[in-house]
């Protein structure tokens, strides 16, 4: 098995630059799924040298999609689809990173209901907790394109 961090990030999800706001997948777990994503310099969501609020909810959100292509590719081996944030619940944003910080964010899956799965997402910068949601993610039956 290829180690997690050199799978390519397009392979798990449908985003494409510049809209990918994961680097790489850490770690899996049936429960619990890491991901990391450096702040760059320049690019979406960043402003006056921090990362936006709106950036960070679409890194969870695709630290969650991460969890599923991963699922679907890997574990399942079947077509990885696009998905949709449903909603985001319990947002509570401690800070907004700086550019050029790394982010790892802890995915913990908590239950899947007809194709809509609902996560809790903690993001962390040096162990520090920087952010928390409640997302609900669906699934279509749209492939993504590699």
């Amino acid at each position: 098995m290829i180690p997690f961090d050199q799978i390519p990030i397009e392979y798990l999800l449908p985003q494409r630059p510049p809209f990918v706001f994961v680097d790489h997948l850490l770690h899996h777990e049936e429960e619990c799924t890491r991901t990391s994503f450096r702040i760059p310099e320049k690019g979406i969501f960043v402003e006056n040298g921090r990362f936006a609020t709106g950036g960070l909810v679409e890194h969870m959100a695709q630290s969650s999609a991460a969890r599923v292509g991963y699922i679907a590719r890997y574990v399942l081996h079947i077509p990885v689809t696009i998905g949709y944030i449903g909603s985001v619940r319990k947002l509570k944003v401690y800070r907004h990173p700086r550019c050029g910080e790394l982010l790892e964010t802890t995915v913990k899956f908590r239950e899947n209901i007809f194709g809509i799965t609902l996560t809790e997402v903690e993001v962390r910068c040096q162990d520090e907790l920087i952010a928390t949601a409640a997302i609900k993610t669906a699934s279509s039956d749209k492939e993504i394109d590699e």
